[in-house]
């Protein structure tokens, strides 16, 4: 007697899994407490006519095989999109990733070498051994850094102060950045001579994206 998989959940990893096993010949059934929408966070709803995400997403892999599976689950309505983020402090807006002259003129003179400054001082005396994301973020950039960006933006989108986020949650979201490659990047634009691996997610500057929204890909997953 052939048995059934059972997957609790119908976000992405519950329907890829699902999809794939399917492919195998698998019986597979999918337990959602959701009794309309799938794609868990990833979800797109509508109100009133109009699509919305829940939260942002851009898809984006180094891995050639997840990349393979998006195209052969939605094909040409999995577009590709230039990256259009901004950061807006004291009422003005920074592109990112940065370009170089902009920061430095909205920023001002004073105010960029102060964070230099900060951020060669957390070079040369770092939090050893750090447990917190305000820590991490620390060494990463400088104190100044941390103050006029990352803790405000990080406490607003989850609610809770820095101190109480871990070390290693922050490694994972901002892996491979720090001050001085985000200057790098703004004055020289590198381009990844290895591929995809080579590049930091955090400063693509395009991304792949649904044609109605990144709950098609879970809709059409279903």
């Amino acid at each position: 007697m052939a048995k059934k998989v059972a997957i609790i959940g119908a976000g992405p990893a519950g329907l890829t899994a699902a999809y794939l096993l399917g492919k195998a010949q698998q019986e597979v059934v999918v337990f959602e407490k959701d009794p309309q929408y799938v794609g868990g966070i990833s979800r797109t709803e509508t109100y009133k006519g109009y699509a919305f995400d829940i939260g942002g997403h851009r898809f984006f892999s180094k891995s050639k095989e997840v990349e393979d599976f998006w195209t052969e689950i939605l094909g040409d309505e999995m577009l590709e999109r230039p990256r259009s983020s901004r950061i807006y402090y004291n009422k003005k807006f920074f592109s990112y990733p940065l370009v170089a002259m902009e920061a430095l003129q909205k920023l001002g003179i004073i105010e960029s070498g102060l964070c230099v400054l900060s951020y060669l001082q957390a070079k040369m005396f770092p939090v050893k051994n750090p447990t917190n994301f305000e820590d991490w973020v620390t060494n990463q950039f400088g104190k100044r850094l941390f103050n006029i960006f990352f803790r405000t933006y990080t406490e607003k989108v989850w609610g809770i102060p820095c101190k109480e986020i871990s070390a290693d949650w922050a490694a994972q979201r901002i892996k491979g950045l720090s001050l001085s490659s985000a200057i790098w990047n703004a004055l020289f634009k590198p381009k990844a001579s290895g591929g995809k691996d080579k590049v930091i997610k955090t400063l693509i500057d395009s991304f792949r994206y649904p044609k109605r929204g990144p709950g098609l890909m879970w809709e059409t997953c279903r």
